[in-house]
């Protein structure tokens, strides 16, 4: 059994998402980008626009339709069972809670995995939503309610965490700034202005988290500790989200003010 579970480990787990990623790239390179129907339609039922992924922001394309395409079994499963996709949105809400206290405790590699496992609910939602044309108001402010609710329980296992270092200064910086991009945007799209644009916006937040507490705890596994600090490469990935937060709060108002 021990055997089994020494598979779970960190950097066995990072292997496999770089390994997969890599091939991914490798058959769209041989493939020359030229996809079937049922992957075509797969990515744009994903996405809001006819165009698919087109954003700019720090989470490439291909990434997410790569993750995209490997969920989309379970697309089809929720979509048969016209599932409520409301259901989806407070499920992905209630994994923050856990996702927070795994945060709280130190267990940075399973808050990690638990982080970037709930948000597939987040991003199903949507998407089930769509294809049932389930759409509706109500169901569109639920989802961005607790898309914001979720993050800051998130940042209070952080917070938790950090409680007794001088980095909760950055955590407390990192929910100013993740709540101000949010707010850029619902300001500016009530008096009508266009503020759709940000490098670092809620998808890309998550994750950046997820993947860095990932590479961090792969790190410490092999016993990487740089300054004598645990998990360095998570704060560091801190400091880039609060920083691009930050910067993406910049953009949306200068864009809303150019309008």
């Amino acid at each position: 059994m021990n055997n089994y579970l020494g598979l779970l480990s960190p950097q066995n787990i990072f292997f496999v998402i770089i390994i997969s990623l890599f091939f991914y790239k490798a058959w769209l390179y041989l493939m020359n980008k030229t996809f079937d129907n049922s992957y075509n339609e797969t990515i744009l039922k994903a996405t809001k626009s006819n165009e698919g992924y087109s954003d700019d922001t720090v989470i490439s394309s291909v990434f997410k339709e790569w993750w995209t395409y490997v969920i989309s079994p379970i697309e089809e499963s929720l979509v048969v069972s016209r599932i409520n996709p409301n259901f989806l949105t407070v499920m992905s809400f209630l994994v923050s809670f856990i996702t927070a206290y795994l945060f709280s405790v130190g267990y940075i590699f399973s808050a990690s995995i638990v982080l970037l496992a709930g948000s597939s609910f987040d991003i199903l939602d949507g998407r089930v939503a769509r294809i049932n044309n389930l759409t509706s108001d109500k169901g569109a402010f639920l989802d961005s309610c607790l898309d914001r609710f979720s993050e800051i329980v998130v940042m209070f296992g952080l917070l938790v965490f950090y409680s007794s270092t001088d980095f909760i200064y950055i955590i407390y910086s990192a929910i100013a700034f993740s709540l101000t991009v949010s707010y850029v945007k619902a300001a500016a799209e009530n008096h009508g202005f266009n503020a759709n644009v940000g490098i670092m916006q809620r998808p890309e937040r998550v994750v950046c988290l997820g993947l860095g507490g990932l590479i961090s705890s792969a790190l410490e596994y092999y016993g990487f500790q740089f300054f004598g600090f645990d998990h360095l490469f998570f704060m560091l990935t801190i400091i880039f989200i609060t920083t691009l937060s930050f910067y993406a709060t910049i953009q949306r108002l200068f864009l809303s003010l150019k309008s």
